[in-house]
């Protein structure tokens, strides 16, 4: 059986292309808040992030679309992804790769050091360094540079990392997230989201 409800708000891409800096940080708290908390809270991860499947409704509130894609994450985000973040946050190299090979993030006979596993990932954690991080297209972009450049360490080493299945669509909705963020140019207090909805990064 299908149920659908009207929804009426304010479109995603109409506050990327028009809102105030308000709105637009107001948006990303919101995203940001139901991509973290959402598993935790009911257990599942909506699966196709675009503007075209958010609105901000009258009262402020995230509206969401299309649940067609979900994934089933009745642990919330599952616990290594928190370490993992929190140990590319501290710099703790040898940690790292060591929960990497123990997760099956990199194959079997594969040889990697400690400190360019850790390059490759702590400029990712540059959105938890600081209590408010501005997303921007500019940083996005740099990242994206960074691990596709074929003549760098960090292209080697994304190259000989491995993605378990389990966390395919993880990686892909929180990418998807990531990039609506940066297109709102916005202003997000995320570590405190972070610290509150992923098991494992404060305990980590």
């Amino acid at each position: 059986m299908l149920v659908s409800e009207w929804v009426t708000g304010t479109p995603l891409a109409t506050v990327i292309r028009t809102g105030t800096t308000a709105e637009r940080d107001h948006a990303g708290h919101r995203l940001a808040e139901f991509h973290f908390s959402a598993p935790a809270r009911s257990g599942r991860l909506h699966a196709d992030p675009h503007p075209g499947n958010f609105l901000i409704l009258p009262d402020g509130r995230l509206g969401v679309l299309d649940f067609g894609a979900c994934a089933r994450l009745p642990g919330g985000i599952p616990r290594p992804l928190g370490v993992m973040t929190r140990l590319a946050l501290d710099g703790r190299s040898a940690e790292l790769l060591d929960l990497l090979r123990n997760e099956h993030f990199i194959r079997p006979g594969t040889t990697l050091e400690a400190s360019d596993v850790l390059g490759y990932l702590s400029p990712f954690t540059d959105p938890l360094r600081s209590e408010r991080f501005h997303f921007t297209r500019r940083w996005l972009q740099k990242q994206a540079g960074r691990v596709g450049d074929t003549r760098g360490q960090d292209f080697r080493t994304g190259r000989s990392l491995n993605l378990p299945p389990q966390f395919l669509l993880i990686h892909r909705v929180t990418a998807g997230a990531t990039g609506i963020l940066c297109q709102l140019d916005a202003h997000v207090a995320v570590r405190a989201i972070v610290e509150r909805w992923q098991p494992g990064f404060t305990d980590a």
